[in-house]
């Protein structure tokens, strides 16, 4: 096979930015190719001196446990070195209606606070019986009690998982025994993001042999072909002896755009517009703080909490040492204002930590969409650069680590298969954009909220003013079959669905009731029906077992720390 006219290897990659997204693409794509003792690749990160990362993604999924045991990092060094717990999924607290009314007497911790009755959890799990039986269905028909199984009349989530119970006790999802990474229950971490993207940092510059640059890029240099040539710098003195550094000329095959929202070089030099998803998905702004425990033992959510208000919802994450807590909504139906004292009655209402003074509140504006093409030419985006929605569902760090992985195992060899893979790439993640697009909608038009204009307008599959759609086809057709059979696996045409059929099943059952689905009954036999039951009586087993052999949270941080002599 001849060789195209100017093709050459790819032997250097440069990447633009630094944070969790650059430095975990760095160090993601150095594994993959042994770094270290590989000479034919070499890897460059440039970050700027003069741009704060963002720091309150601060959620991820269970796949960042194999992303770190492949990447190299001790798991117990992770968890201490970044204040980080365990998470075991989102509870949502008044998405259904917004009633929440107060028990004090339930053990139902929804909001960090309190307990209500408008609640329901999305763990990581999968549901028990997912394979076996025909569980969907048996929740839909089988919603009275059954006194053969005391959790039979419990929400979804509690019948086929033991980690909303677990989340119920602030249980861990494992025992200080338990291997590295391993689980008794499906987890992954909370984290302080700043601390993360340090520890990344210096596994990657150490470990893995990433060069580092830091310098504030000026210019981007293209070739005749408008391909990335050499990004211009005001370098500083840390360049000496790093190779593809010429003076203020940082030089490489092909370069990651890491740069967050600034979108250096996919945005501002190559002109990729976003997609906008703001017809279906109106979040675009957040107000982010960080509040302190009044006790240092202070319980540890096992979840990320999701508290629905008026105009939008509020983050909560619980750290060994803090909580950051976040208020999210729709500048076109609340003013910061309101926001920010949406924000400070929520954390008032919450004992467990300290006031919070207000001035240290952030503001975090945000467009919400995804590029057109992440991958342009020898430039691929990674991160906010390439996208964001909203913080529900915690999607960023997971794109940063698929997106990263994808590169990785997809690298070109020479110059002329790249927009061979640039084309795939983009076919890809245009495809996996608009799957979260889908989930995250399925959130919103499944609420009975009606009491402001934002629920109203969230909740709307179309928009009536201008008759566009809000949702989706692909979830418009969606919702209208599962009015009459339940959720099956063979919904999700892709190999790797980032929400696959049991997240769906989570959250639409969690918050529809048995009513609103006309199930045709004899269309399942006594067989079927009879293996769901027994999953969920061999589900509360597994709960009762689970409950009394793991630690909580809290205990098994301490243990963590105490074993390592901190």
């Amino acid at each position: 096979m001849t060789s195209h006219q100017g093709d050459h290897a790819i032997r250097s990659i440069v990447i633009a930015g630094g944070g969790a997204a650059g430095w975990l693409t760095a160090a993601i794509i150095a594994a993959e190719h042994n770094l270290p003792n590989n000479p034919h690749l070499n890897i460059t990160l440039v970050e700027s001196p003069d741009v704060k990362i963002l720091g309150v993604g601060e959620g991820t999924w269970p796949t960042m446990r194999d992303t770190l045991r492949k990447i190299g990092i001790d798991e117990t060094h992770f968890l201490l070195s970044c204040d980080a717990s365990f998470k075991q999924g989102t509870r949502f607290v008044n998405w259904r209606n917004g009633g929440g009314n107060r028990n004090k007497n339930s053990n139902v911790h929804c909001n960090g606070y309190g307990s209500c009755d408008d609640v329901y959890d999305h763990p990581f799990g999968l549901p028990a019986g997912f394979f076996e039986a025909d569980i969907a269905a048996w929740f839909l028909l089988n919603q009275t009690p059954d006194t053969s199984c005391a959790n039979a009349s419990a929400s979804f989530a509690k019948q086929f998982s033991t980690q909303s119970v677990l989340s119920d006790n602030y249980k861990a999802p494992k025992q200080l025994q338990t291997p590295a990474y391993a689980a008794v229950a499906n987890y992954g971490y909370h984290l302080n993001a700043h601390k993360f993207a340090e520890l990344l940092k210096k596994h990657s510059i150490n470990v893995l042999g990433i060069n580092y640059v830091q310098a504030h890029i000026d210019k981007v240099i293209t070739d005749k072909n408008d391909n990335i040539s050499a990004l211009q710098c005001k370098v500083g003195s840390n360049k000496a002896g790093i190779k593809g550094v010429e003076g203020n000329l940082i030089k490489g095959d092909l370069f990651v755009d890491c740069t967050g929202f600034a979108a250096k070089l996919i945005g501002e030099h190559y002109q990729q517009g976003l997609t906008s998803v703001s017809d279906g998905l109106k979040n675009d702004t957040a107000m982010a703080v960080q509040a302190a425990y009044r006790d240092e033992e202070a319980d540890i959510a096992s979840v990320t909490l999701s508290t629905a208000h008026d105009n939008g919802w509020i983050w909560d994450i619980g750290l060994p040492n803090r909580k950051g807590v976040g208020c999210v909504y729709s500048s076109e139906f609340c003013s910061d204002d309101k926001a920010v004292a949406t924000l400070t009655q929520y954390l008032k209402n919450d004992p467990s930590i300290v006031p919070i003074d207000e001035s240290a509140i952030r503001k975090i504006s945000f467009t919400p969409g995804y590029r057109k093409s992440a991958w342009v030419k020898n430039c691929v985006a990674v991160g906010t650069a390439a996208g964001f929605v909203e913080p529900l569902e915690a999607s960023a760090l997971v794109m940063v680590e698929l997106s990263a992985k994808y590169i990785a195992s997809q690298l070109p060899e020479y110059s002329s298969t790249v927009p061979i893979v640039a084309k795939q790439f983009n076919q890809n993640f245009s495809q996996r954009w608009q799957r979260i697009v889908d989930f995250l909608k399925l959130h919103y038009v499944m609420s009975g909220r009606d009491d402001s204009p934002y629920w109203r307008e969230m909740s709307k599959i179309s928009t009536a003013s201008t008759n566009s759609p809000s949702a989706s086809t692909q979830l418009s057709d969606w919702l209208a079959q599962w009015q009459r059979r339940p959720i099956a696996i063979n919904d999700f045409m892709y190999a790797e669905e980032l929400f696959p059929a049991a997240s769906y099943m989570y959250v639409l059952y969690g918050m529809q009731s048995a009513n609103q689905v006309k199930l045709n009954s004899a269309r399942y036999t006594a067989a079927q029906l009879k293996a769901a039951q027994v999953a969920v009586q061999q589900n509360y087993k597994r709960t009762q077992q689970q409950l009394a052999a793991l630690p909580t949270n809290r205990e098994l941080i301490n243990a963590l720390r105490q074993q390592a002599g901190i």
